[in-house]
């Protein structure tokens, strides 16, 4: 598609490439808000975003387009990604976000020179609030709410106009730190989703090679030693974090994934990782 002269496109080959560690990308809900989600991005002259919608017809899509319109008319090339979620789901919409902190490479916490994923948490509905401010604690990313002086359509129904919100300020919201399990207890549970969701505590041993030899070749563990190393796994999604049951003890014992640890899997496992995002412009 040709661009008239004086125009902007924003879409995927505008702006920093995918992954740039320097790049300044938020990610925003659209609900019924236009000046909410436009005004801190052309404050902080973001380089990318994500527009978050419903993943079925929308009633706010012409909200979303107003918002890409204005984005479009930014002096600099805006990278404006619209992604579609369910916003009422937030292990859907968290599993989403997840999705795209990958795709930006902002998931690991120790990476060096890496400007933090911000995340509009003032917008779309109380779901994907929640949903956003899960991920930046997990993710390390920044959420913020932006103040308005009044919500214009609250007496009356949503419609499209010159002016919506009247935004005031835009304030960091302070999170701390979630780390999500381990890789090892992710493992317990991924092991656990392949073999239907339940298995006794000597056949998870052997699905996760505890009873193997270690890299020196030397002999296998002791059929105790290997409960051992298999308790301290299952201890922690146990007890502190609910994603397995156990029965009594015992090696014939069965351990169970949970439905929260079926959700753990989607969202920590190596196939939530790898995930396309399922975008357009």
């Amino acid at each position: 598609m040709r661009v008239p002269p004086g125009k902007r496109r924003a879409g995927p080959t505008a702006g920093p490439r995918l992954g740039d560690p320097r790049a300044r990308v938020h990610i925003a809900p659209v609900g019924f808000e236009v000046e909410r989600v436009v005004d801190p991005l052309l404050s902080e002259r973001a380089d990318r975003v994500y527009l978050l919608t419903r993943a079925e017809r929308d009633v706010a899509a012409p909200f979303v387009e107003e918002v890409r319109r204005r984005l479009l008319r930014a002096p600099w090339p805006i990278d404006v990604r619209l992604v579609r979620t369910e916003l009422w789901d937030v292990f859907g919409a968290l599993g989403t976000l997840r999705s795209i902190f990958s795709a930006e490479r902002r998931t690991d916490r120790t990476a060096p020179d890496l400007l933090p994923l911000r995340v509009n948490v003032s917008t779309g509905t109380k779901i994907t609030a929640i949903a956003g401010t899960l991920a930046c604690m997990l993710w390390k990313g920044e959420p913020y709410y932006v103040q308005v002086s009044r919500t214009w359509y609250s007496d009356r129904p949503p419609k499209v106009g010159a002016v919506h919100d009247v935004v005031e300020r835009v304030d960091p919201v302070n999170v701390y730190e979630l780390r999500p399990p381990s890789a090892d207890l992710v493992a317990v549970l991924e092991a656990l989703e392949r073999r239907g969701g339940s298995l006794r505590k000597h056949e998870l041993i052997r699905e996760l090679g505890l009873d193997r030899p270690g890299p020196d070749g030397g002999r296998a563990a002791s059929t105790q030693a290997q409960h051992g190393r298999l308790r301290r796994r299952l201890d922690p999604l146990e007890h502190r974090w609910g994603f397995v049951r156990s029965e009594a003890p015992g090696p014939r014992a069965r351990v169970q994934l949970t439905h929260q640890g079926r959700l753990a899997v989607a969202l920590f496992g190596q196939k939530s990782s790898g995930m396309e995002l399922n975008y357009r412009v």
